[in-house]
């Protein structure tokens, strides 16, 4: 197995570019943009986009949900060593 994808969204909502947006923050905001990532290799499998971002905005997005991405996969790996060991 080369990686495991990991998956994670940002958005705008109330004008503020946020991680992990709620339903509501999804539903009501002004852009959403989840992504997929391989992260051992940093390759983006996904990428959408709703609604409208800046540049600058949609940056600052793309950095938020690779950091979350990057997050959720030592969470994944730790899970998996706590179930199956080394």
């Amino acid at each position: 197995m080369r990686d495991m994808v990991v998956a994670c969204a940002a958005g705008k909502s109330d004008g503020n570019v946020v991680l992990d947006l709620s339903e509501v923050e999804d539903k009501e905001g002004e852009a959403d943009l989840p992504i997929a990532l391989m992260p051992r290799t940093g390759e983006i499998t996904l990428l959408q986009m709703d609604g409208h971002l800046t540049e600058e905005e949609f940056q600052k997005a793309l950095d938020l949900a690779i950091g979350g991405c990057k997050k959720i996969s030592e969470e994944q790996k730790k899970a998996i060593k706590n179930r199956y060991g080394d």
